[in-house]
């Protein structure tokens, strides 16, 4: 009888060694566990080709979001992919609706289809999108007012053509950029003029421009910046 109940008090001890280790089992989702890892494939005037990589997806329906960040506007924002993963664990998204001649830095996160929980976002790669071959300049800043600043351009090759002009503008302590388009005919050296309006007054800006002809598509890249304070009230 006494062996009985030494028997009965080694059960919750040996229940404990058994069960014990189950404690310490990863019941992860696989999806949080991966750390995704993007690599671009393609850079066009528009779109960009990402290859997303999630080892611990392999084969399996997957959500991939993308933020997309515009490095010259300094905004972003985010889309979201359904997409199978290959047997290496990799799928190709294309990002699409892009500006041309514009540096974009992207990142991706995924998660298994049918589950909430997203993995932590990749490492981001960066690329500038295909655009022009001009080379606009702004000459220089004149005609300011309080609420405005005329720029005097120039671009090679365009002379006495008609153009779009896209002129982005930063206010001093801001991230990001406001962009203003204008249509206009440079003259025969090139040369023209638009002038930014609704300014804040005794207000120090940054200023630059990219230009295409009407019938192109494509903008050139970003001129270089120049800067200038509008006037007190």
């Amino acid at each position: 009888m006494k062996y009985f109940y030494r028997s009965l008090a080694a059960i919750p001890l040996i229940l404990t060694l058994v069960f014990a280790p189950l404690s310490g089992v990863n019941t992860a989702d696989a999806s949080t566990s991966c750390t995704p890892t993007v690599k671009i494939t393609k850079t066009k005037e528009t779109s960009v080709i990402l290859k997303v990589t999630c080892s611990a997806l392999k084969s399996k329906k997957v959500s991939v979001g993308v933020s997309i960040t515009n490095e010259d506007s300094s905004s972003t924002k985010s889309k979201t992919f359904s997409a199978k993963l290959g047997s290496s664990g990799s799928t190709s998204i294309t990002v699409s609706s892009l500006d041309s001649a514009t540096n974009y830095s992207f990142k991706a996160k995924v998660k298994k289809s049918g589950t909430s929980s997203y993995t932590s976002y990749s490492s981001s790669v960066s690329t500038t999108t295909k655009g022009s071959d001009y080379e606009p300049e702004i000459e220089k800043i004149n005609g300011i007012t309080e609420d405005s600043a005329k720029l005097k351009i120039s671009c090679d090759d365009l002379d006495e053509e008609a153009v779009n002009v896209q002129v982005a503008y930063q206010k001093s302590g801001k991230s990001s950029w406001s962009t203003k388009t204008y249509s206009l005919t440079l003259d025969d050296d090139a040369e023209g003029s638009v002038t930014v309006t609704s300014l804040k007054s005794d207000t120090l800006y940054k200023f630059k421009f990219r230009i295409k002809k009407d019938d192109e598509s494509s903008y050139s890249a970003y001129s270089a910046v120049k800067t200038a304070t509008t006037d007190e009230d």
